[in-house]
This record gives C-alpha cells, structure tokens and sequence, in this order.
C-alpha cells in the first residue's frame, strides 16, 4: 500500500520541481515547506491524556489479527505489528481489570501526565438523577479515581477528569430536531412512602441533570481542577443542536454552580481538520472555555496531501482556528498531540492513509503543540490506548517507552 503512497508523492513533489528555469516555482517558495523548530520548555506543561477501553480490539479477532500480524503490504497487511507489553488485556471492576488500570496508571505517572480522561460517560435514560448515568461508565469513573474500596488505584500526584459522551445525550437532534424542542419523557418512581409518582422532564432537563450527575465527582481529591475550576471535556459537542446554545451552555453551568458551589471549566472536542467557524451556532456561541482537536492523524479519506508535510499542515491548522476563536469568542486553545492512526485495524479498509509510529515525527507534533499553546497552557494527547485504530502510545514490544519518554522530555523541564 505504501507504494500507491510514495508515488503519489512523487507526483506531488515534481509539480514543484519540474520546471528548473529560474521563472519557473520552486520547491522552496512552497508555503509548507518549512522546519518544525525544536521549542525549550521553560516551565512544566499540563498534559492530558485520553483513556480508551480497548475491549473491543482484543476480542475482535480480526482487529487483533490486524494489529499483530506481520506485515506484509505486497499482501495487503499493512498493520503495525506489534503488541502491548499488558497484552491482550481488559479494564473493568474486578482484579485484573484494576491491576491493568493501575499498569497504565503507572505509565502515565512514569510520563509525568497531569491526568487522564476517562472514556465517555454516557446518559441512561431510563432512569432519574442520581442514576441517570451509565453504570459501567461510573463504575469505570470510580476505579480511575481511586475510590473503589474494594479496587484502590494510586494514582499518586496524577488525577483525572470527564469526558461527557454528547453523541449518546444527543441521538436523534438534528438542525430541525433542536434540543429545546424534543419529546418529554415521563419516569415513573416509587417514593420512600411506597407511593408511585410520575415525573415529566424535558431534553433539556435531562441534559442538565446529566451534568450534575457528572459533577457529583468533582468532590474527589483525584479530580482535575485548572486553576481551581474543575474540568469536563465534551465528545462530539456539535451534536448539541439548540436553538439558543448560549442559555443551555449558561444551564449547565448555572446546574453545576447550584449543586457543587463550583465554577466548571469547560473543553469541546472539536472534530479534526475542521474550520471552527462551522460550529458557531453550538459549542462556540454557547461559550465553551476553551477548544482542543480529535485525533489530527485521523487523516481522513480523500485529503491524501495532508500526509505530505502533516505537521506544518497541522501547525496551520491550529494556527487559523486559535486566532480565529480567540478574536471571535474569547475562546481559548489547547492543542492536540497524536502519534498515529490506521483505520485499517478498525475495518480492514484502505480508503483513509495510514500515519505509522515515528518517533522524530511524534516529537515534531510536539513541538507544533506547543507553538499553538492556548492563554491557559495545556495540551491533550490522543491517546494512551485506542488500540482499534492503532493511535496508542502505551508501551509495547517494539517501542517499549519511547512515546511516553517523549512527553515527558517536550513537556516537562
């Protein structure tokens, strides 16, 4: 596959080299053709990270074949080869789930991460406040924290914080389907005197006692507050269709202040490679505190050019969308780092080029980073273990700790 690859970009470069006359371009008057310089940390970045749960990449066998097989691109194999040193593991409440959270826990600590984001945390909505959230997701929740009882985790000076899973809350929203529009739904309970009762609440209601079930966490000494604000990162943020985003955004905040006496800090996930003007009418009018990037080596189909020059290309990108959101909204950035991906592992298909592992390229994206430091400093990487698209920077067989030693060393004095 790699060959389709380099003749494309050979293709690509000859546009600029082709013509050798002293009238004619040349490769060095290219607007991308520049070095990524290497930047001196003054003082310690906060690093987040990104907690995936890789179940479903370990048993799946023909992902995990995907991931491990040799490769062979002749023959279409064109997966990276390679196996975490925890192996084939899982993650969940019980004694090895725990153990492997702790492994994990431990690299990151090694890396100096500030925190971890947890794995979305999704609505049941079947059920009223206090178990209105997914319980699997809050069981997870727990073990992160350390507050499991029966599974302690010591996290030592790291800590985490919440990723609100917005995909799930907002199934069936549309631009003609608005959030303060949507049917109500009736929960029938039975009172602590035996009584049944009926309660009625909107989308919108449920959007906010999401949220404070969220909040209920912020209490835990392992919680990430920047500068005393405790922090929720929202998933696929664009999804929230409202016909007034800024008196939602004012509710959940005005939910959580009520019921926690905080002031939450809020990030939106942003989807990669995209304008931030486009979400003007969601999370930026609703004025979200800050904005990071999905994954920037999910390349997408289509958009082969990226591939050349990927990390000026994503220097540009940051670049546009932190002056742009910063002189519309008064919105800060916080940039994005990531490795690689393949969606290949994922589903077999050769659509979307594939980014592999490179160390001088990792540190490079680094670097990019912090070029594109937002007015608070912070920058969150994607991701610790997304094994099902190969974008995972924990330890395994051919790199040991390479990707995590890097983090330290761009990020850390």
């Amino acid at each position: 596959m790699k060959s389709k690859y380099i003749i494309t970009a050979l293709l690509f470069v000859g546009l600029f080299t082709a013509c050798t006359e002293d009238s004619g371009p040349s490769i060095d008057d290219y607007p991308l053709n520049y070095q990524i310089e290497e930047i001196a940390v003054t003082a310690d970045i906060p690093v987040g990270i990104y907690l995936y749960v890789p179940n479903t990449a370990f048993t799946n066998e023909a992902i995990w074949t995907r991931i491990t097989e040799p490769h062979d691109e002749a023959a279409g194999k064109v997966g990276p080869n390679i196996e975490p040193l925890l192996g084939r593991y899982t993650l969940g409440v019980n004694d090895e789930g725990a153990q492997n959270m702790q492994a994990l826990v431990n690299y990151c600590r090694d890396a100096r991460i500030d925190f971890m984001v947890t794995t979305g945390l999704k609505e049941n909505a079947n059920a009223l406040y206090p178990n209105n959230a997914n319980a699997g997701d809050t069981a997870l929740i727990r073990l992160m924290s350390g507050k499991n009882p029966d599974f302690p985790i010591d996290l030592g000076n790291m800590k985490y914080a919440i990723l609100m899973d917005m995909n799930n809350f907002c199934s069936g929203l549309s631009n003609n389907a608005l959030l303060e529009a949507a049917a109500d739904k009736t929960y029938t309970y039975t009172d602590p005197d035996g009584v049944r009762r009926d309660t009625v609440l909107t989308r919108e209601e449920r959007l906010y006692s999401l949220f404070l079930r969220a909040s209920d966490f912020f209490s835990d000494d392992t919680y990430f507050h920047l500068n005393g604000r405790p922090v929720l990162v929202l998933s696929n943020p664009e999804r929230l269709f409202a016909a007034d985003s800024r008196k939602v955004y004012d509710g959940i905040r005005q939910a959580i202040r009520e019921h926690t006496g905080k002031e939450v800090y809020l990030i939106a996930r942003q989807v990669q490679w995209t304008p931030s003007a486009r979400y003007h009418y969601h999370f930026l009018s609703g004025g979200v505190d800050a904005v990071t990037m999905d994954n920037m080596c999910n390349i997408g189909a289509g958009f082969l050019e990226r591939l050349y020059w990927l990390n000026q290309f994503i220097n540009e990108n940051f670049k546009y969308n932190r002056e742009y959101i910063a002189a519309n909204y008064g919105t800060d950035f916080m940039p994005s780092v990531s490795a690689s991906y393949n969606a290949y592992i994922n589903n077999g298909s050769y659509n979307s080029p594939i980014v592999e592992k490179n160390p001088d390229e990792f540190r490079k994206r680094c670097n990019v980073a912090k070029m594109n430091l937002g007015s608070t400093p912070l920058v969150f990487i994607d991701g610790l273990n997304n094994w099902q698209y190969e974008a995972a920077i924990e330890p395994a067989n051919t790199y040991g700790t390479t990707y995590l030693d890097i983090i330290r060393q761009q990020f850390k004095r």
